[in-house]
């Protein structure tokens, strides 16, 4: 869950560095011997905030689907729908994480998805189908998340720290939401609207690696966490169209 994060931000953080530089995303330890620095990016932890007194509201739940899509051949701005792609096109996202303006980006023509300018990568769509057994849950996400850089020499140290942090404030710009897990069609957790901002700067020699300054660059990304659980076909409604209810005196028995 947290690694989504992690793995979003660290092609834009790869890109900022030297093409030599040891990039790692999740927990990690000073580099081995050898290697001359290293910077990881982890996201720590994920909190659901609620307001005193307030649990968050749940809302009915729909099935649809969710995936990549393939270009038609020899039609690069052409995206078929695939036949599980049911109910209506909700989201487009290109690439994974920002979404597509309707309109402005893209249209649908029947079951082809027709984009108006070459795809920067991955095109992604959502669909959303009928109501279904499950819920929706909606409440304030909190994600800290750490930038931590290893050299010899703090001005090394720094440098990794200023370039890898400007490469995520600037990727959080291109952001509309971080879909954290899927695993259709039981369990969808995203992170709408988030926003990153920096909490604290930190350096210090490494504990548990003699010789190795570290760099640490605190951040908090907030937002809306949207949490669904879809459980297949909903119960039937509306199966009863009248209900007539006839009543007896006490004591008299009712007619034959």
């Amino acid at each position: 869950m947290l690694g989504a994060i992690e793995n979003l931000l660290l092609p834009a953080i790869q890109a900022s560095l030297d093409a030599e530089q040891d990039v790692q995303a999740g927990p990690a330890l000073a580099p081995p011997d050898g290697t001359p620095s290293r910077l990881a990016v982890c996201a720590l932890r994920l909190d659901c905030e609620h307001s005193e007194g307030d649990a968050p509201g749940r809302e009915p739940a729909f099935s649809g689907w969710q995936g990549v899509l393939k270009a038609a051949s020899g039609k690069p701005l052409n995206f078929p729908l695939p036949a599980a792609a049911v109910g209506e096109l909700v989201e487009v996202h290109c690439p994974p994480g920002h979404i597509l303006a309707r309109g402005d980006a893209w249209l649908l023509d029947e079951r082809t998805l027709r984009l108006f300018r070459t795809p920067a990568g991955p095109v992604f769509a959502r669909t959303r189908g009928p109501h279904c057994a499950g819920y929706r849950e909606r409440s304030h996400g909190r994600v800290e998340l750490e930038l931590r850089a290893w050299a010899r020499d703090p001005a090394s140290v720094d440098a990794l720290l200023a370039r890898s942090l400007a490469a995520v404030l600037t990727c959080f710009e291109q952001l509309n939401v971080i879909d954290l897990t899927g695993a259709p069609p039981g369990l969808a957790l995203r992170l709408a609207r988030p926003r990153v901002g920096l909490a604290g700067i930190a350096r210090s020699l490494d504990p548990a690696a003699p010789g190795w300054q570290l760099g640490v660059a605190q951040c908090l990304i907030h937002g809306e966490l949207e949490l669904a659980l879809t459980l297949g076909t909903a119960e039937p409604e509306d199966l009863i169209r009248d209900l007539s209810i006839t009543l007896h005196p006490s004591g008299k028995p009712a007619p034959a």
